[in-house]
């Protein structure tokens, strides 16, 4: 039993060192070509066709530019912080958070860079107090809740520097047309699903500027767009579009800023989130109407 053993133990051992002995080759498996005519599937990047291009292109510049009122906005911040102006410094946040909430979908091209810049206290088990809350909603905690004039300066050093590394990726990036189409519904799911709840800025309360920039970005999108979406599909988009701004205006003061979230009535805000509903609705019926669904869809078109 045991030279038995032994036999088959020395011929494993043998056939493992002789295939040691000679070059192993293998070959990749590659799918066919596909040819024709036939719609293409794929979940990776496909190339966006040309005529969707300058919209594209359009938002990408949109981004820029806002992330440039970011930066210039946190800079006034500082100023104002050194100026011992801590309501001043208050008012410039909300402005800077407002340009964010604008370009905010595009920055998910990015992995985990929202969860840097713009990660709430909730996210983590320790709050405030855990090391990786940082971003707009530290700058934000100490302003309005721990008035601690030091440390937001600290903290507006820090966002600053993310997001001037963020201008400079966002332009060097490309957006595909699946992206940008999906990004007009992806405005309107945030307002739904956190601040028709007060539940992004809650030292500020100054959610009612959020939706405002949520809403200005969706319709950015749409403006876009809209050479390539048929009258039918286009005229409650923008009936709703038109609706949800006027509602908002209404909180809007004399100074041209929003009042705190609190001042929101439980009528307006049933309204809203029967209007957003059928809003986010609308916008993702756009993914079949151009052609793109959530596979990244497109039908071949002959040059």
């Amino acid at each position: 039993m045991h030279n038995r053993t032994r036999t088959l133990i020395n011929t494993l051992c043998l056939s493992l060192l002789l295939a040691s002995s000679f070059p192993l080759e293998a070959k990749a498996l590659r799918s066919p070509v596909q040819t024709g005519d036939e719609i293409i599937i794929a979940k990776g990047d496909i190339p966006t066709p040309a005529k969707y291009k300058p919209a594209t292109e359009a938002f990408i510049v949109y981004a820029t530019d806002n992330i440039e009122q970011v930066i210039e906005l946190l800079n006034h911040l500082k100023k104002s912080l050194v100026e011992n102006n801590i309501k001043e410094a208050q008012g410039y946040y909300v402005k800077a958070h407002q340009h964010y909430e604008m370009i905010r979908p595009v920055v998910d091209l990015f992995g985990n860079t929202d969860r840097i810049i713009n990660s709430r206290a909730d996210y983590f088990l320790q709050g405030v107090n855990d090391y990786r809350f940082k971003g707009f909603h530290l700058v934000e905690y100490m302003l309005f809740k721990a008035k601690n004039k030091s440390a937001a300066s600290d903290a507006v050093d820090e966002l600053v520097m993310y997001v001037k590394d963020l201008k400079q990726r966002v332009e060097q990036e490309h957006i595909e047309i699946p992206k940008l189409v999906q990004s007009s519904a992806d405005y309107i799911e945030m307002i739904i699903e956190v601040k028709l709840n007060g539940q992004e800025n809650i030292y500020s309360h100054s959610d009612l500027a959020d939706i405002a920039a949520n809403m200005a970005g969706s319709e950015k999108i749409i403006e876009e767009l809209k050479p390539f979406i048929s009258p039918e599909t286009l005229k409650p988009i923008l009936k709703n579009y038109q609706q949800i701004d006027q509602l908002i205006g209404r909180y809007v003061t004399d100074q041209g800023s929003f009042k705190p979230y609190g001042q929101l009535t439980n009528h307006d805000k049933k309204k809203l989130y029967s209007l957003l509903s059928d809003q986010a609705y609308l916008l993702a019926t756009l993914r079949s109407t151009l052609n793109v669904d959530v596979y990244y869809k497109y039908q071949a078109e002959t040059p």
